[in-house]
């Protein structure tokens, strides 16, 4: 058993947590030098294979020695979700002359596809595709450039507002100071195309209430939610170690912007779940199951709005008037063109993100999440906003707690769309039972026990278990969403509980094998099954709601494959209920504002799930309103 598997999930609550359309363009990095392989052919090879789904055309130009061009001609994949893999993959093979580069974060699926079909044109042509499958060689540089915090005497270009990051938070405070009233707002993301870690989030977005809430719980015979009780529920999931104002800023927001959402032509599924840790049926999925949908939505609202989007662009330095005094009065750079320095006459606003995806820093702060495990994150989710934040003076809190996603792919640790079903479906009736085909946690827990729970089991991975009526009448799998699984061998189907072991005993886990017997996963379906039916759980203590929650009695039935990755990062930069980033001294600095996961002391201990989207585009809509206007939008209680 590898290390990673070995590891206890921490004490701490750590243990818990674009364009559209894709580019038709060949890869045209220079290659590297032609190395001694098999000869090839030389010619034009297209290929369809695979990726997230059916229908993947990528044309491969080969010459007799070398990988000439990679261009996806055509393609069914998610929009926005594959954009990083389609934009930079295809050069990164030239570049490398090799199929054994890593895959795109968050985009895996797309980028096995594409890694298939240049090894399909290499064999086509003749050639060997072993002698391509080298790992991609190391980036070197002499030495990482510092750069000063003391401002310019010159500029190379002044906005009023800049905005860096363009996630959840990124995208909701550019709209929002545009549409409040600042006339140059800009928006910068250092990665090819907006999104980030929003992009490959579960789609679950958690408000007590929207304009959708009466018609759906009136239809899904579900009790009204509150505020209050959104409220109670946060600060107790994060052991009261939440700022009770920023989490009562994040519930009153939320159904605002799911609104503004919905209007602008967010669609999301006929159900309202109860996931872990929850008490209130809050939470909504959108139809991919992807926060793709929503970042497509706010990206147009943005654009519409006027605001400019400036990908490839990286902050590097935050200025300031003085080393540790005075107003933030704008940023430095890298761009493809090179460093430039950029003012901002109003404010900078950090939306950056959170450091999940960067060893060295998570580490730092939790010693056993080491490289050994796997992260849900995108390659971009570094932390470096937080480092050069606190380079001019800026506070940071919570930082060792550090969030686990429970039910991520276990090939890999990637949180796709499969791995939301899990998550969403407590309240439906799903069970989670480990590798001797038994129960271990409570089905409806938070996300920091259900990982402890499966790192302690005895065993890799864990399963989540439901039937067809699960499926039809939960409403938070779409059958486009089964189907796919089931393509992708991430879902697996029988007709019997005791073929579905036979079915999960059949695959590999990272390499491993489990041997579930059959008659024990029958045995605990059909005491779970007693459970439900007598509305208690005496071995759990899971809350059973009559006529929401369904027993598993009949087929066909299906498993998923789960196993906890790192997720989400709850510590970060220190701000007030206005946004704005206090000082190592408790004092705002000056023209500077923080929202989204870049952010600590809205989560405490541990992040509730659907929570991240209704705290990144609540708080990013204040932090743009209040730097373009210094006032608070009309949701913000008691102003």
């Amino acid at each position: 058993m590898k290390t990673a598997k070995k590891l206890l999930v921490l004490f701490i609550a750590a243990a818990c947590i674009l364009t559209p359309a894709f580019a038709k363009r060949p890869a045209e990095t220079k290659a590297a030098a032609p190395r001694a392989v098999t000869e090839m052919k030389a010619g034009t090879y297209t290929e369809t294979v695979n990726g997230m789904h059916e229908g993947l055309v990528v044309e491969v130009q080969l010459a007799k020695n070398k990988i000439e061009a990679v261009t996806v001609k055509a393609h069914n994949e998610t929009p926005g979700l594959s954009d990083a893999a389609i934009a930079t993959l295809p050069a990164e093979i030239v570049k490398q002359q090799s199929i054994g580069v890593d895959t795109v974060s968050g985009a895996t699926m797309t980028s096995k596809g594409i890694l298939a079909a240049v090894e399909a044109a290499v064999k086509k042509a003749g050639g060997n595709p072993a002698e391509f499958k080298i790992a991609a060689a190391g980036t070197s540089v002499a030495a990482k450039k510092e750069y000063s915090s003391t401002p310019p005497k010159k500029w190379n270009e002044t906005h009023e507002i800049i905005v860096v990051g363009g996630g959840f938070a990124g995208l909701a405070a550019a709209h929002s100071a545009k549409i409040n009233g600042a006339k140059d707002v800009v928006l910068i993301e250092k990665m090819p195309v907006v999104g980030g870690n929003s992009q490959i989030n579960g789609g679950v977005y958690a408000a007590y209430t929207s304009k959708k809430a009466a018609t759906l719980q009136k239809e899904l015979n579900l009790v009204p939610d509150t505020a209050e009780k959104h409220i109670a529920d946060t600060l107790k999931g994060g052991d009261y170690m939440g700022d009770e104002a920023l989490v009562k800023n994040m519930v009153y927001g939320s159904p605002f912007y799911l609104d503004m959402l919905f209007d602008n032509g967010l669609q999301v599924r006929k159900t309202l779940t109860r996931p872990g840790g929850h008490y209130g049926y809050r939470t909504y999925t959108t139809i991919s199951g992807q926060g793709s949908d929503i970042v497509q939505v706010q990206k147009k609202m943005v654009e519409k709005a006027g605001v400019p989007i400036m990908t490839n662009t990286k902050m590097v330095t935050i200025y300031r008037e003085k080393p540790l005094s005075g107003r933030v009065v704008g940023i430095g750079v890298e761009t493809k063109d090179g460093f430039k320095t950029m003012k901002a006459t109003k404010a900078v606003i950090l939306a950056s993100g959170g450091f999940a995806g960067d060893v060295p820093m998570r580490s730092r702060y939790v010693p056993m999440l080491t490289k050994e495990l796997p992260t849900t994150n995108h390659v971009g989710a570094t932390g470096e906003g937080i480092t050069q934040a606190q380079a001019i003076g800026a506070e940071i809190m919570h930082m060792s707690y550090i969030q686990l996603y429970p039910f991520a792919n276990p090939n890999g640790g990637v949180l796709d769309a499969y791995a939301v079903i899990p998550f969403s479906g407590p309240s439906s009736g799903v069970v989670y039972v480990d590798y001797k085909g038994e129960r271990y946690v409570n089905e409806g827990e938070r996300r920091d026990v259900c990982s402890n729970a499966a790192k302690n089991s005895g065993g890799f991975p864990t399963f989540c278990i439901m039937n067809e009526e699960i499926v039809k009448k939960g409403g938070f799998v779409t059958p486009a969403q089964l189907q796919g699984g089931m393509e992708a061998d991430r879902i697996f189907k029988a007709d019997s509980l005791e073929a579905l072991a036979e079915e999960i005993n059949k695959r590999t886990y990272d390499g491993r094998k489990v041997s579930i017997p059959g008659a024990n996963l029958a045995a605990t379906i059909k005491k779970h099954n007693g459970y439900v039916k007598a509305g208690a759980d005496p071995d759990f203590g899971k809350r059973v709601d009559k006529g929401v929650m369904m027993t598993i009695e009949s087929g066909p039935y299906y498993a998923i494959p789960q196993w906890p990755s790192v997720h989400h990062t709850m510590g970060g930069l220190n701000i007030t209920p206005n946004t704005e980033v206090r000082d190592i001294y408790g004092n705002v600095i000056p023209g500077l504002f923080a929202a989204g996961e870049i952010t600590g002391g809205i989560h405490g201990t541990n992040r509730l799930g659907s929570n991240a989207v209704a705290d990144c585009c609540a708080n990013g809509y204040i932090a743009g309103q209040y730097a373009a206007t210094g006032t608070l939008p009309d949701f913000i209680k008691g102003k």
